[in-house]
């Protein structure tokens, strides 16, 4: 198609042109499957959200409000479809990425001894967030290992913003305490 705007192929699907909606598919899926892979980190499970998520866009696309950007609009529909994967597959239970506990990895991999001590610490910090209570542990998963917005996780635990932000806050400080008291070897109190 002629580079057409994204009003003009959206008019255009509205009228059964199914093309038309192929074409801004194309335009978005790039930057629609990066979104899905930032809150998933599974390339092929963002794939299937992108997927799922151009149909839903398509079926509802009636629903689209041309004052604001189309990708937008995209954006908060691949949201919801990774929220609904990441609920739907009991994200509290996620194990904790080396990749995100460790970023010296490359060190450790020439010195046996560092790498014995970086995998101590692997297993201490999992420890400490495994002993934090669920509505702790489950806040400091979604926003450190998914890296999602305080919002979205608002939108997933359905509570507050404050709330959220909030419990972030107190798992942050009950996780210091805790890798404070493993290093330590005992506890105050």
């Amino acid at each position: 198609m002629v580079e057409l705007s994204d009003e003009e192929l959206i008019q255009r699907t509205r009228a059964g042109d199914r093309r038309a909606y192929g074409e801004l598919v194309e335009r978005y899926r790039a930057a629609v499957v990066r979104r899905a892979q930032a809150i998933l980190h599974d390339p092929g499970a963002a794939e299937d959200a992108a997927q799922e998520a151009f149909v839903r866009a398509y079926t509802y696309l009636d629903s689209y409000d041309g004052r604001f950007r189309l990708y937008t609009w995209l954006a908060r529909i691949v949201t919801n479809v990774c929220l609904s994967q990441l609920s739907a597959h009991q994200w509290q239970m996620l194990p904790l990425e080396r990749a995100f506990l460790l970023p010296a990895d490359s060190l450790a991999a020439d010195d046996p001894e560092l790498a014995a001590l970086a995998s101590e610490r692997v297993r201490a910090l999992q420890a400490a967030v495994a002993g934090l209570p669920m509505k702790y542990r489950d806040v400091l998963i979604l926003r450190y290992w998914h890296d999602l917005a305080y919002e979205d996780i608002a939108q997933l635990t359905a509570q507050s913003l404050g709330a959220v932000k909030t419990q972030l806050r107190r798992a942050r400080l009950l996780l210091a305490e805790k890798l404070r008291v493993q290093s330590l070897g005992y506890e105050w109190g």
